[in-house]
């Protein structure tokens, strides 16, 4: 037995060993000393590194970056800003093609293009601007009459390993040598690419995994973005296709959207057409509006005329205006308050709730059909029988026509309607000429008051 407790014994040592030599490697890390503060004493945690196309990006705090085993300290970065410019003719329709950077837009009065950046390096640098465009992927070229910008990634994009798998950073910058070389990036400083163009210029961007800012002055724009944000002034015309992004934008004549799994929001749209889907689209003021709309949160304050179709999900409007007519299902409709000029209201739905406040209306007319719902409002209903028409015979001996009710008459009342109400009635407040309300809804709850 003894030889078996030695061998154990000797075990258990080297495992301790192990573990103190295990200890003492992970301690290297540099220490961060501040007087007066006892936890800044503490060792930071180990830099977390991935690489990805063979370059290594930062680490968590972004403090330094790694080429091989070098570490390089911020601080020890230089910069510089490149640039390149073109003549052009104020009808040439500009074309930008951008990845993984943040596009910044702006206007002057001069007939040129003229895009920058700012690169980062250690140590002197000769390269000229061109040749640093060139390393950051950045170019500028005529087609004809237009003009085509193409921003793309350098050497990868930065990832971090957060214990679960991969987090991906769009934006970050990647940093060179002093001959231009890769050497990995840093989550702290950002890419940014500017674009400088005449005011009044038509735009045609595409972009994927990064901010886009436009700003007033742009004539029109069409927008395809994916994975970022648009932030844009004022602007004439805009045609925007959006996946996974938000888009937040001032006042707009004409508008015209795709817009999937993200949130719009506008000030005032004189004229807006909308495809959308998983989305909030929101906006102070819109004259008119033509929807198709799936499982969307609309939130609108002042509207003029409504048009479209609406499945899943909420329409409210603070108030309306002009005109609403709305078809499909399960789609609740809230309507808190009606203007003056409101001329009509037309509804095809079921299984939802809608509410449209008409106290204030002195003179409507209403045609409800819809069985199982309950209706609200402040008038006396009038049951609509359904009929049927079968004639007995033919020729000059056949019986008279008869007259099949099949709808169910009751007592007209006010308020609620049994459980259900009819199916089937009319409402007249007033002479009936003003406000027309004709409205379809099958399992609905209903509200006028």
């Amino acid at each position: 037995m003894k030889p078996v407790m030695r061998n154990t014994l000797f075990g258990s040592l080297l495992l301790l060993a192990a573990s103190a030599s295990a200890q003492q490697a992970t301690s290297t890390a540099p220490v961060r000393v501040s007087v007066g503060r006892q936890a800044d004493m503490a060792a930071p945690p180990p830099a977390r590194v991935a690489q990805v196309n063979g370059v290594a990006t930062t680490n968590q705090e972004g403090s330094f970056f790694f080429s091989g085993d070098k570490q390089i300290r911020e601080e020890d970065l230089k910069s510089k800003e490149v640039s390149k410019e073109i003549p052009v003719s104020k009808a040439s329709e500009i074309y930008i093609e951008n990845s993984s950077r943040s596009i910044v837009v702006k206007t002057w009065d001069q007939p040129k293009v003229k895009v920058s950046a700012t690169v980062y390096f250690e140590g002197e640098s000769k390269l000229s601007d061109e040749e640093w465009l060139e390393r950051v992927n950045l170019s500028l070229k005529t087609l004809g009459s237009s003009v085509k910008i193409k921003a793309g990634s350098v050497g990868g994009s930065a990832y971090t390993i957060n214990g679960q798998g991969f987090t991906y950073s769009s934006g970050v910058a990647t940093v060179f040598s002093s001959n231009g070389q890769n050497m990995g990036t840093n989550t702290k400083l950002k890419r940014t690419v500017t674009i400088t163009v005449p005011a009044g210029s038509k735009l045609d961007i595409e972009s994927k995994y990064a901010d886009v800012q436009l700003p007033a002055g742009i004539s029109d724009a069409s927008v395809d973005i994916t994975n970022g944000n648009l932030e844009a002034d004022n602007l004439n015309k805009l045609m925007l296709r959006s996946k996974y992004s938000n888009a937040n934008v001032g006042n707009i004549k004409t508008a015209e959207l795709e817009f999937a799994n993200g949130r719009f929001s506008a000030k005032e749209v004189d004229e807006l057409d909308v495809d959308s889907k998983y989305s909030t689209i929101e906006m102070a003021s819109a004259k008119k509006i033509s929807l198709r709309s799936t499982n969307d949160e609309y939130e609108i304050e002042e509207a003029g005329e409504v048009t479209g179709r609406k499945n899943y999900g909420n329409l409210r409007i603070t108030k309306l205006n002009g005109s609403m007519e709305i078809d499909g299902a399960n789609a609740d409709i809230k309507v808190r308050k009606v203007g003056p000029a409101l001329t009509s209201i037309k509804v095809d739905n079921r299984y939802a709730d809608i509410r449209i406040p008409l106290r204030e209306v002195k003179n409507y007319s209403v045609q409800f059909a819809g069985p199982y719902s309950s209706v609200y409002g402040n008038f006396e209903k009038q049951p609509v029988a359904e009929t049927k028409t079968e004639s007995t015979g033919s020729g000059s001996s056949a019986s008279p026509t008869r007259i099949m009710i099949t709808g169910t008459l009751a007592s007209a009342g006010t308020g609620r309607w049994g459980d259900s109400g009819p199916s089937k009635f009319t409402a007249t407040v007033g002479d009936g000429k003003g406000l027309k309300i004709d409205m379809k809804c099958q399992n609905c709850t209903v509200d006028f008051k």
